[in-house]
């Protein structure tokens, strides 16, 4: 994994992506489960967060779980290897309501 961007510019381009799901691009949708990954690692190896780029990523993970309706019928990018604590990784799921509400983000209230 390349780790030449800072953190808040991963949650940038994770914003990005995200955007895919409502108004921009299409296939950026297939990115965000990398890019969240990205700045998961990041903050799983200790990297410094301010409160303003936490309260991003809060923003941006609330979006994309707000519109998954939008995640492409073909979308086959969840990948069941990975723990539920990593719910990016179980986007369709979480679509279908398959997915185990506890492991959502509190900002979801859906815990």
């Amino acid at each position: 994994m390349e780790w030449d961007l800072d953190l808040a510019s991963d949650i940038e381009l994770y914003d990005m992506y995200s955007e895919g799901l409502t108004f921009s691009d299409p296939d950026f949708i297939y990115f965000i489960p990398m890019a969240r990954e990205r700045v998961a690692r990041k903050l799983d190896y200790g990297k410094k967060v301010s409160e303003t780029d936490l309260n991003r990523l809060r923003l941006v993970d609330s979006y994309v779980l707000s519109n998954l309706e939008s995640l492409p019928e073909d979308f086959d990018e969840d990948d069941p290897n990975q723990p539920f604590e990593r719910w990016w990784w179980h986007l369709k799921a979480i679509k279908e309501d398959r997915f185990p509400r506890k492991f959502l983000p509190r900002s979801q209230g859906k815990a």
